[in-house]
């Protein structure tokens, strides 16, 4: 019977242990990213759809049709996105991306 009443415990315990269902079905919910106040006043800004990714370029097409090439690398803060996403890049205007994020 101790048994019995161990397991039914344990599995409750595994069961209510904070699994977290959401982030399974969208792994992808959540953004990672955030710019800062001096990255949002000072970098401009691209918006629009990421069209690809060719290693440490991802190409940008704007909302206004223009197609951009922005760097980044292991210093930029990056949401997980694909090709097909609406994103927000952080630029410096040498090309270098401080930020990019999905675009709500």
């Amino acid at each position: 019977m101790k048994a019995k009443f161990i397991v039914v415990m344990l599995m409750g315990g595994l069961l209510g242990s904070g699994l977290d269902m959401t982030y399974a079905a969208d792994p992808m919910a959540e953004k990672e990213a955030t710019p800062t106040i001096k990255e949002r006043l000072t970098k401009d800004t691209i918006n629009g759809t990421l069209m690809n990714i060719e290693g440490a370029y991802y190409v940008i097409k704007d909302d206004n049709g223009s197609v951009h090439k922005i760097h980044v690398d292991k210093s930029t803060k990056l949401d997980k996105v694909v090709a097909g996403d609406k994103v927000k890049a952080y630029v410096t205007d040498k090309g270098h991306t401080t930020t990019l994020q999905r675009a709500d």
